[in-house]
């Protein structure tokens, strides 16, 4: 005879399942994806760091300050690299990687450079031979020094062209979103130093209403023309040069003390424009 679950159990299990899903829901109340609290917050964080010939690419720290997480470090291609990265991939806070966020239509993400440059921002699924090939959804997103929350359409997201059909597109990849990247690529040369703040998927109903998307221009703003020369479409992702993480235990992050200021509320953002850029072969946002 089958026995019946109790009712009290079978009000608990409907409970998890319902705020199961609703963390996996894009956000609507300022409720973000991912914070960096303070030093805990490290956990979610992941470094990159590839060349085409190692070296060029090097890590000096990985920390979390001010609510941001700080990457610093080098790049070069001294040794003869046509490419090279250097940046981290972050999970989400809250919630298991995963979640379906298909209701989602912008990305809005705290970004800061100590040396005005492009910095490229993906959003990953599961697959590792797609996430090595660096064949998810990419933009390139131009940052200033003082932090300031970057609000991008999702539909400026696009593999590179050299992926081929086997790329997923942005639709398919919000389907089960497992971390965004954001990486310094190439140029310019030196000394990398970049922050990541608070990242939050805004649903349909939150979305700025004056995002711009521009489907093509053959010319880069001129912020990007000054810059050097490119040697030539890079991978906007490289496979990294270690091998293939290992799933890793979760780590809470800390409540602040009772003394401690509440986390400031997230600002409207910057209203970017996205356009075709022929010199990265990809979306660009400013």
């Amino acid at each position: 005879m089958r026995r019946r679950p109790h009712p009290a159990a079978a009000a608990v299990v409907a409970s998890l399942a319902t705020c199961l899903a609703a963390s996996a829901e894009p956000a609507r109340d300022g409720r973000a994806w991912v914070r960096f609290d303070d030093a805990s917050s490290l956990a979610s964080a992941r470094p990159i760091v590839a060349s085409d010939v190692p070296g060029d690419a090097t890590l000096g720290a990985l920390s979390v300050a001010g609510g941001l997480l700080h990457v610093e470090g080098a790049l070069g291609l001294a040794r003869g690299s046509r490419w090279a990265t250097l940046g981290a991939e972050i999970a989400p806070e809250g919630i298991e990687a995963g979640a379906d966020l298909g209701g989602a239509a912008d990305l809005r993400i705290r970004l800061a450079s100590a040396v005005a440059r492009p910095l490229r921002v993906r959003i990953k699924g599961s697959d590792r031979e797609i996430g090595n090939a660096g064949c998810y959804p990419v933009v390139v997103q131009m940052v200033s020094a003082a932090p300031a929350d970057y609000v991008m359409p999702l539909s400026a997201f696009h593999a590179p062209s050299w992926c081929g059909p086997r790329a997923p597109t942005i639709a398919q990849t919000l389907r089960a979103v497992q971390r965004v990247e954001v990486t310094a690529n190439d140029e310019p040369e030196g000394a990398v130093s970049f922050a990541v703040g608070r990242i939050e998927f805004l649903a349909e109903d939150a979305k700025e209403s004056d995002v711009r998307l521009v489907k093509r221009r053959d010319e880069p703003p001129g912020d990007v023309a000054a810059a050097p020369a490119s040697r030539g479409p890079a991978p906007a992702s490289p496979a990294p040069s270690s091998p293939a993480p290992v799933p890793r235990r979760r780590v809470a992050v800390a409540a602040p003390p009772p003394s401690a200021p509440p986390p400031a509320a997230p600002a409207a953002g910057k209203r970017v424009v996205c356009e075709f850029s022929a010199r990265y072969q990809l979306m660009l946002c400013y």
